[in-house]
């Protein structure tokens, strides 16, 4: 599993998942990620039989084919007795055989279908975010004090409520594809989400706030509020 699969396994645990199995071609490399995000290892091997328990299945590998088929998951959905299963496929090429979302009670998401739902808006004005970029980069490290953290706290505040926003809209827009979920696995696409939401806002946040009272600060904050049409905190 990748940094992003680690990330969201930690993010589940954080919004309220019981309990995470993780599963890699490499015991050793299975049990160290399971240590980390507070989870159980399984051997690859076993995955088949730990399928027909859970609830939500998260695959990030570097395999090049697919490594979770439909012919062998159709025998894996006739023994979940028709309980729903939510799958989010995050590797790139696909873990997942597209058809396997064709199967009763499977609700297939992969990376695009993630992205669609943090970074819609965000799309719309990527080049206008790439300049930010640009200039958080160049800045990066500055004027680095717990005042100036204390001053862009508002700005910092109103662009997390905005992408929350944005993020809480394109989930809404697509239920019609998360009909078929329990509470728990709606749980785990809320985490998900506002996992890549915070990872997104990360480096901005910092930067906004590391140049916090100075004027490459005030034209970052100015820019910011510009791009993503934000209310004034001053």
């Amino acid at each position: 599993a990748g940094d992003m699969a680690e990330g969201m396994a930690t993010a589940l645990q954080g919004g309220g998942v019981s309990e995470v199995l993780v599963a890699n071609r490499t015991w050793r490399k299975a049990r160290a990620l399971a240590d980390r995000v507070g989870g159980q290892a399984v051997r690859l091997s076993d995955l088949p039989l730990a399928m027909v328990e859970i609830d939500l299945l998260l695959t990030s590998t570097g395999a090049t084919v697919p490594v979770v088929e439909h012919d062998d998951f159709a025998s894996v959905t006739a023994e979940r007795a028709g309980r729903p299963l939510l799958i989010v496929d995050i590797a790139v090429p696909r873990d997942v055989d597209p058809t396997v979302g064709e199967l009763d009670g499977v609700t297939l998401l992969d990376i695009n279908d993630l992205r669609r739902f943090a970074q819609a808006g965000v799309e719309r004005r990527s080049h206008e975010l790439a300049a930010v970029e640009a200039i958080i980069d160049e800045e990066l490290g500055r004027f680095r004090s717990a005042a100036s953290a204390r001053g862009a706290a508002p700005l910092v505040a109103s662009l997390r409520s905005w992408a929350d926003d944005v993020r809480a809209a394109e989930v809404a827009r697509h239920a019609a594809r998360l009909e078929g979920l329990d509470e728990r696995q709606r749980e785990a696409v809320e985490a998900l989400t506002r996992g890549l939401v915070a990872k997104l806002l990360h480096q901005p946040t910092v930067t906004l706030k590391d140049t916090a009272g100075s004027a490459t600060g005030e034209r970052l904050a100015d820019a910011t509020r510009q791009l993503f049409d934000l209310d004034d905190p001053r």
